[in-house]
């Protein structure tokens, strides 16, 4: 008897990637191992003809590729959620444009899926940097358990390595309404609504690396985004009521970005998180000399180690 091949749904959004970034990010795909696939592209750049035009390229050659090409730019989330919308795939795979799967990678995650029915599967991977040479980092595995014990704490849960099922997807209507860490709010609704999630301790993905570019304001966004999304996470779990409210989300973004607190961030950030990785690194002396001056400076400073004590 002939062994069941569901369809997997290939979802990806494409913003500023160059020609040889998404084009080896789309060849990737084509060239998967397991081949029963659409692969759904968004062009969220409009004003981005050559993008177009490598999309439509492709399109052109391969029936299993779905272009969907924004008429102006509404984001990841949005994007990811419109690609969703025409999917048919029992199954969603996502891909990053600049990033690069192994081969193999829809096979063994849907293997794993299969075998043990989880919801959600994702993987070990690979860093690379800007021009494709891989990094010397490493990602922590954790076993079943402990994802779902840290997820709360800190996203263990790289996006571009996910497959998920797309019932659990639509049951939970997708991504929400921010600017940033989307991936993040979904991981903690699946927690919530007791959903299995897997790490297969296998590299699938060659995640690519680009040179920061994130301004203070907008790292303080992302940073305060989670704290947000965090903090509905609880009250769920307190209450069973889902507080999300992208009104309340802005009102709530806009407590801590006023001036001072933006010029905290830039001015600090960086000597902070230093303190902290070499605190972590038990260079614990070293790590005091850059913290304590920053914590006596900055009242959000303050605020954040005192969160993070409470936290944990």
């Amino acid at each position: 008897m002939r062994e069941y091949m569901p369809t997997i749904s290939v979802l990806m959004s494409v913003y500023n990637e160059t020609k040889s970034e998404l084009s080896t990010s789309i060849d990737s795909i084509l060239n998967q191992t397991y081949q029963n696939f659409e692969f759904i592209i968004v062009n969220d750049n409009p004003q981005n003809n050559l993008i177009r035009e490598i999309i439509n390229s492709y399109a052109k050659q391969d029936e299993r590729i779905k272009a969907i090409f924004n008429e102006q730019n509404i984001g990841l989330a949005a994007s990811l959620n419109k690609a969703a919308s025409v999917a048919i795939g029992e199954y969603y795979l996502r891909m990053d444009a600049d990033d690069i799967s192994e081969l193999h990678r829809i096979e063994r995650q849907l293997r794993k899926i299969k075998e043990y029915d989880y919801d959600l599967v994702c993987s070990d991977y690979y860093f690379i940097d800007e021009n494709g040479n891989l990094l010397d980092r490493e990602v922590k595995i954790f076993n079943n358990d402990n994802i779902i014990r840290m997820l709360p704490k800190q996203n263990v849960i790289h996006h571009p390595t996910v497959l998920m099922k797309s019932k659990v997807f639509h049951d939970l209507n997708g991504y929400r309404n921010f600017p940033c860490a989307q991936d993040y709010d979904l991981w903690l609704r699946m927690v919530a609504n007791k959903y299995t999630i897997h790490m297969i301790p296998e590299k699938l993905l060659y995640y690519r690396i680009r040179k920061n570019s994130i301004t203070g304001k907008n790292k303080l966004k992302q940073m305060q985004t989670i704290k947000y999304i965090r903090m509905i996470f609880k009250d769920y779990q307190k209450t069973g009521i889902d507080q999300y409210n992208y009104s309340n989300y802005i009102d709530f973004l806009k407590k801590v970005e006023d001036e001072k607190t933006i010029r905290d961030f830039d001015n600090y950030y960086s000597v902070y998180q230093e303190g902290l990785g070499n605190i972590k690194n038990k260079r614990i002396i070293e790590g005091l000399k850059k913290v304590i001056p920053i914590i006596i400076r900055s009242k959000y400073f303050r605020l954040r180690i005192l969160e993070k004590i409470k936290f944990f």
